[in-house]
């Protein structure tokens, strides 16, 4: 009988409803609800006696119905490409301090540039599973992106696309590379070669302008064969700067899409016998924490990343809290770091 009893208060715990703990209580639904909510309105020994029973029978609420009837599941999505590297990191710091502030959860999701996972994690939004999406980096269209904007809550974070109905915080990237190919130009560099990351991303696409730019502006000729395209890894960086280098008329600078890209553009260099700044130059992107354990130390543009998060998640939580909508395009400002990768500045 007492094993009976066991089983039956095992399977009592398993199943346990708020219905339940409010009839073992003597107690309204309502009533439990209060009290699991911290609700001041409840006297203090129904209180003690709904949590007496709450915790003899370990009763876990369901935070999935709550959340469904409140409209509201104080989570956020955010989507990203990779977690791979650093920079990514800062940028999620960022968002946590800003939801932290407002009580938000941050889930950080993966898609491995695969749409269809991407879409899969979209449901999750639709199905008012989570209140609002960031996307760091998205493989959906502009259009997809659009008709989602105007449903839910969505904010682009650093790779832009323009997609209506929804907000964006970036920096400009093809000035941020004008600025980079002409802190090479000032130093003396005139042979100046990039190493871009995908062409599928709109950020790669910019900062081709603005060195194209720069390259315009100070009479400098564009050549094709010191323009190459990367995954954005170190990998990439080092054999596209070996093949640079096997030139019969190689680069004397290389503008790199990411620290990453110039990290491998770095190593590859020295393996071929030159000497950096001397010989090659190096500027790299983001301004990661590696950029300043290379050897030598990156010149870097720097973008703020922990701001670019912190505005992201504030432009998202203003859109899903208020009737007032606004569809923000945010740029912050760069800067390029000098270290040791490139020479001063030639008087």
């Amino acid at each position: 009988m007492t094993e009976l009893r066991g089983k039956g208060r095992k399977q009592m715990q398993k199943s346990m409803t708020i219905q339940e703990v409010a009839r073992l209580a003597g107690v309204s639904v309502a009533t439990v609800s209060r009290v699991l909510n911290g609700s001041p309105l409840v006297k203090a020994k129904t209180r003690e006696k709904v949590l007496a029973i709450v915790e003899k029978f370990d009763y876990q609420p369901n935070l999935l119905g709550r959340d469904l009837r409140r409209s509201e599941t104080m989570k956020v999505l955010v989507l990203t490409s990779s977690l791979d590297h650093s920079f990514f990191g800062d940028i999620v710091t960022g968002m946590e301090a800003r939801a932290q502030e407002d009580g938000y959860y941050v889930l950080i999701c993966p898609t491995s540039n695969n749409v269809e996972r991407e879409k899969e994690l979209f449901q999750i939004l639709k199905n008012r599973l989570a209140d609002g999406v960031i996307v760091i980096s998205s493989t959906l269209t502009e259009e997809e992106l659009s008709a989602l904007g105007q449903k839910y809550s969505i904010v682009q974070c650093c790779e832009i696309k323009e997609a209506s109905h929804t907000c964006s915080v970036s920096i400009d990237d093809e000035q941020a590379a004008y600025d980079a190919v002409r802190h090479f130009i000032e130093a003396g560099y005139r042979k100046i070669a990039l190493i871009g990351g995908p062409t599928a991303i709109k950020s790669t696409s910019l900062r081709e302008q603005g060195y194209r730019r720069a390259l315009q502006q100070y009479d400098i000729p564009y050549r094709e064969e010191w323009l190459k395209y990367s995954n954005g890894n170190h990998e990439d960086g080092a054999r596209l700067a070996g093949v640079l280098l096997g030139l019969s008329d190689p680069p004397s600078a290389i503008l790199c899409m990411s620290d990453s890209i110039a990290i491998g553009c770095v190593n590859a260099i020295q393996r071929n016998g030159f000497t950096i700044p001397d010989d090659v130059a190096v500027i790299g992107f983001d301004n990661t924490r590696e950029a300043t354990m290379a050897s030598p130390a990156l010149t870097t543009v720097h973008q703020p990343k922990y701001d670019l998060g912190y505005v992201a998640m504030n432009l998202l939580i203003h859109n899903m809290t208020s009737a007032d909508k606004r569809y923000e395009k945010v740029t912050l400002a760069h800067e390029l770091i000098e270290r040791e990768s490139t020479r001063a500045q030639v008087k």
